[in-house]
Formats: structure tokens, C-alpha cells, sequence
């Protein structure tokens, strides 16, 4: 049973960083403001790089580092995909792995 929920719970945790990403719009989300977010949901945040790298590799997000050497910055910044939009919209492809 805890397999299970895992899975949903990993499911969950996707399909709200996609949701975050969409309503950030242009602006995208960085890691450390996505990790924040679900943790106010109350949704493990320890998982979120995998999660990340999972949805760019389904293509439903993108990344983009933006770094100032300057001022020794450095942040990934996400957005959602039009893939991403789709699928959100419920008019993409069903992508197994994603929401519940």
C-alpha cells in the first residue's frame, strides 16, 4: 500500500510544479521558490530535483540557468512547456506519471 501511495504522491507533487510554472508565466520559477511552495501545500519537497528532471525529460517544463558572475548569482529558472499547457489543459496527449 505505501508504494502506492508514493506514486501518488510523486504524481501530485508534478502536477503541481507545473501548475506553479504556469502561473508564473514568463517570470518562471526557480527551484528555491518552487520548493517553497510545496512545502506550504504540505508535499514532501525533498523529491524536487527528480521530480524536475522528470518533467523536463516528459518535456512539460524547460530550464533556464540565469546567473550574474558579477554578483556570484546563479538560479535555474523553470516554465512550462506548450506540451506542458496541453497537457494542463487537458487537451495534450494522456501522460502516464503525472496528476491523479
Amino acid at each position: 500500500m505505501s508504494d502506492l501511495v508514493g506514486l501518488a504522491e510523486k504524481e501530485i507533487l508534478r502536477k503541481e510544479i507545473m501548475q506553479l510554472c504556469s502561473t508564473a508565466g514568463e517570470a518562471g520559477c526557480s527551484t528555491q521558490v518552487l520548493v517553497a511552495a510545496v512545502g506550504k501545500l504540505g508535499l514532501d519537497a525533498s523529491r524536487m530535483e527528480k521530480e524536475l528532471y522528470y518533467l523536463q525529460e516528459k518535456k512539460m517544463i524547460r530550464k533556464e540557468r540565469v546567473e550574474n558572475k558579477r554578483l556570484g548569482i546563479c538560479r535555474d529558472i523553470y516554465f512550462i512547456t506548450a506540451e506542458g499547457m496541453d497537457y494542463l489543459d487537458g487537451n495534450g496527449s494522456d501522460v502516464p506519471g503525472i496528476g491523479v
